[in-house]
């Protein structure tokens, strides 16, 4: 499973449905707009996010597509290198288990859309499988987090604009969803889903409420270099010309005299 898995990853080399966006997404809302933060997460506080901490829905795909991939845009500073990835996940009750298997994905931004438009995912930089145990229900117990360490073999440092996401296989293991922010005064950050890796589309066109996915990034970003230290054949001309300077201002007082 989890070799078929991250072969799949590479290229999504099985697509069973015709690339419609409607035919293969689903979606969770929570009844009146109510949001919760979620269950755990212990090592999820802070980060790079852009949701407000709380998920009045969760993304999907519909039970019969083989592979799927949600991703979303983060803008990072030059030179960051991420630690670990947090992910949000929820399920239905009629979900095939606790537990799904799934891989973090990397997509670099050199896509282009359905009309040749910039800003999609393109190139897969990375993947890294990963697990989440005891999801709980949507309806019952709301939405947990999940934090996955990134290894060192991971192409670092990332792009300053890189899409991060999840890819697993809905078929197999069915009714998994991860969580978005639903709240109107988040701003949007889109998300876009694919089941072949190679055409994306956008999920706000479909779910009007979407505002951001609940996925966060944990990295660092390497100190400024060191100034370069002055010759001291420039601090010695800077005492120089001090010197002269105080010299000469002295010499002007002493020939100065009052009441001249």
């Amino acid at each position: 499973m989890t070799i078929r898995r991250n072969l799949l990853a590479i290229s999504f080399l099985i697509a069973t449905l015709p690339a419609v966006a409607e035919e293969h997404m689903q979606f969770l809302e929570a009844e009146a707009g109510r949001g919760a933060p979620p269950i755990g997460g212990a090592n999820c506080q802070g980060g790079l996010r852009y949701d407000d901490g709380s998920y009045e829905g969760a993304v999907g795909f519909a039970n019969a597509v083989t592979n799927g991939a949600y991703v979303m845009a983060f803008d990072l500073p030059s030179g960051y290198r991420a630690d670990s990835v947090c992910m949000c996940w929820t399920r239905t009750n009629f979900s095939t288990g606790d537990d799904v298997d799934f891989d973090v994905v990397f997509y670099a931004d050199d896509g282009v859309g359905p009309k040749g438009e910039p800003g999609y995912p393109g190139t897969l930089l990375g993947f890294v499988p990963a697990r989440a145990e005891d999801v709980p229900e949507f309806a019952v117990d709301g939405v947990a987090m999940y934090s996955v360490p990134i290894p060192a073999d991971l192409p670092q440092p990332l792009p300053s604009k890189v899409f991060v996401g999840a890819l697993w296989a809905p078929f197999e293991q069915r009714q998994f969803f991860l969580c978005n922010d639903a709240t109107p005064e988040t701003p949007l950050n889109e998300a876009f889903n694919s089941i072949d890796g190679a055409e994306w589309f956008t999920t706000s066109d479909q779910r009007p409420t979407y505002r951001a996915l609940g996925t966060v990034i944990f990295g660092t970003v390497p100190p400024p270099p060191p100034a370069e230290p002055v010759p001291l054949s420039w601090i010695g001309l800077g005492i120089g010309l001090g010197v002269i300077g105080i010299a000469t201002a002295m010499s002007a007082r002493r020939r100065k005299r009052p009441g001249a």
